[in-house]
């Protein structure tokens, strides 16, 4: 049953990727100058670093210079804007790789139009010194604050796999990136697995009685551009008019970095320089690689053996 189901997963990315391959190449051509009004679309996108491209193309108007009219629906992370388009309140969304993963095995016809950035120390874990976490050892008996289904999700289990820790050894505790501080304040917690911006405030909020393990090369997060299968069929423009101004946002990126990051660090509140961290580690540009479905993969095996879909 596994392996079928494995099979399927892959096929559907499969086809899709290969399918929107010849649209991405499409986009790359120069748009020629817009003309008459603009078609409308809604995009759910994360307020969070693994969405540079996205916050550059809104704050500069590139959707706008390609013929689209933008509602634009922020979240706090990308699984709840992947949940806006599942829910039909969205078109296009900003999901890591895991929040799409479980949605394919929930049996989603979900379309991956491009990849938009990747890190492989994008997700942490924080915890504090103080509760005797010094060593990733150390997190066994200790309670662990997480996003269930999103990348944070995969990475703790890929960490304490990768350290010899059993999962059973370990409670996990679901809660929303927001609440983490005030988990580790009260007790709740001792330490969390999360993303970017999150893990970078955690960790500065702790000074000297907070660490930081990660796991380079455990697991490379993958933030995506997706859409319902049936919205990209039926609107293969506005996809291309979408790809063209991320390769605009891709292209301002390359050229002018310090004016990039003054520009997101003001959209999505961050510090400049965590940010500066933030692109210094990830591999920022639209890109659909046979990596993508590898790490697709590995993740529905991690779903199904923890029984975490009610699909099979």
């Amino acid at each position: 049953m596994e392996k079928r189901t494995l099979k399927a997963v892959l096929t559907v990315c499969g086809l899709v990727a290969l399918g929107l391959i010849a649209i991405l190449s499409f986009a790359c051509k120069p748009a020629p100058k817009h003309t008459g009004p603009r078609e409308k679309m809604t995009l759910a996108y994360a307020t969070t670093t693994n969405s540079i491209l996205v916050h550059i193309a809104l704050g500069k108007g590139f959707f706008t210079e390609q013929g689209l009219e933008v509602t634009a629906q922020p979240y706090a992370f990308g699984k709840q804007a992947l949940d806006a388009v599942l829910e039909g309140k969205a078109d296009i969304a900003t999901p890591a790789d895991t929040p799409i993963v479980f949605a394919v095995m929930e049996g989603r016809k979900i379309a991956i139009l491009t990849t938009i950035q990747a890190a492989n120390n994008a997700s942490a874990i924080v915890a504090r010194q103080d509760r005797g976490i010094t060593k990733p050892a150390d997190l066994k008996g200790k309670n662990i604050g997480v996003t269930f289904g999103t990348s944070a999700d995969f990475f703790i289990e890929a960490f304490l796999l990768a350290n010899g820790i059993e999962k059973k050894q370990v409670s996990l505790i679901n809660m929303s990136p927001d609440e983490m501080a005030s988990a580790f304040n009260t007790g709740t917690v001792d330490a969390v697995s999360t993303f970017n911006p999150t893990w970078k405030k955690l960790q500065k909020g702790l000074g000297a009685y907070g660490i930081v393990f990660f796991g380079e090369n455990i697991y490379t997060q993958t933030s995506c551009i997706v859409g319902k299968q049936e919205y990209v069929n039926k609107n293969p423009e506005v996809v291309k008019k979408f790809l063209r101004a991320l390769l605009q946002a891709e292209t301002f990126a390359l050229q002018h970095e310090d004016d990039a990051l003054d520009l997101v660090a003001v959209l999505i509140n961050v510090d400049k320089t965590v940010l500066k961290e933030v692109w210094e580690n990830s591999t920022i540009r639209l890109t659909l690689d046979q990596g993508l479905l590898v790490n697709l993969e590995d993740q529905s095996r991690w779903v199904l053996k923890n029984r975490l879909s009610t699909k099979t």
